[in-house]
């Protein structure tokens, strides 16, 4: 099974993204609102493969998020997606070690080549 976290304030996020990945039985999602939900899960030590990972977010941003999640010293590779589109924020967001940018809106091949560039796994795109 592969895991991945949702972490995204909208709920239409995450049954959009369910509805991307919902075919395809091998990827498991989980979900958090914000980020200090998302810090709450991760603190008890639950794996994931991937984590999506919303930049604008109340209670914890996803820099912010991002910040501790690394001081954690969690390795899963972390995608960043967001309306946020400077050369400017990709490059801080990169730099501060998020392994992927993904542009909202995005379609379900560009989820499913986010996934397999930065974790190496490639699923059947059956949406």
């Amino acid at each position: 099974m592969f895991t991945v976290l949702v972490i995204d304030d909208t709920k239409s996020v995450h049954a959009f993204i369910r509805s991307l990945v919902g075919k395809t039985p091998e990827i498991q999602l989980k979900g958090a609102m914000n980020g200090a939900e998302a810090l709450e899960l991760l603190q008890k030590g639950e794996a994931y493969d991937l984590i999506l990972l919303d930049w604008e977010m109340p209670i914890l941003n996803g820099p912010d998020t991002l910040t501790k999640i690394k001081e954690m010293g969690v390795s899963t590779p972390v995608v960043m997606m967001t309306t946020k589109n400077s050369a400017k924020d990709i490059q801080t967001m990169l730099e501060a070690g998020v392994a992927e940018y993904m542009m909202k809106p995005f379609t379900s091949d560009i989820l499913f080549e986010k996934i397999a560039f930065v974790t190496g796994r490639e699923f059947t795109n059956a949406a």
